[in-house]
């Protein structure tokens, strides 16, 4: 039986990650997208797909669960989001599968949060990146591997 995740307006997801110290919003748009701007909250980029540069087509990021398990726990209250709705949609249900048990998605995605007026930022630094949060989580696959 799949859970179902539950959706949350924009306002709802801004006020859950202004009071919840450890609420997380991961945003599963491409690296590319998340640069050009995203809500300016607790947020992280994940990307669910990677876009071919030249050619039309997208494949699915096979990291993509490893780095979110191995930065949070399975209780972390997550808000999946993405450019519309549907890539978080499908990472959300990703997510409850592996059982993460409290996701939501953001409704209407980065769009719906910048039509509410809600703060957004392109800050891209260490720990907000994609790169940088591969980057440890690979580190700490060679400190396992070295035992």
């Amino acid at each position: 039986m799949m859970m179902s995740t539950k959706s949350l307006s924009p306002q709802e997801t801004h006020s859950l990650l202004s009071n919840n110290t450890e609420a997380i919003y991961i945003d599963v748009r491409t690296v590319a997208e998340f640069a050009t701007g995203h809500p300016r909250a607790k947020v992280v980029n994940i990307p669910i797909l990677f876009r071919h540069p030249s050619k039309e087509e997208t494949y699915p990021n096979q990291s993509f669960l490893t780095v979110v398990e191995d930065l949070y726990p399975k209780e972390t209250p997550l808000v999946i989001g993405c450019g519309k709705g549907p890539r978080a949609t499908q990472a959300a249900e990703q997510l409850v599968a592996a059982g993460y048990a409290n996701v939501a998605t953001l409704e209407g995605g980065y769009s719906g949060w910048k039509d509410n007026n809600l703060p957004t930022t392109k800050d891209n630094r260490e720990g907000v990146s994609y790169v940088s949060l591969l980057m440890k989580v690979k580190r700490k696959g060679k400190k396992k591997a070295a035992h």
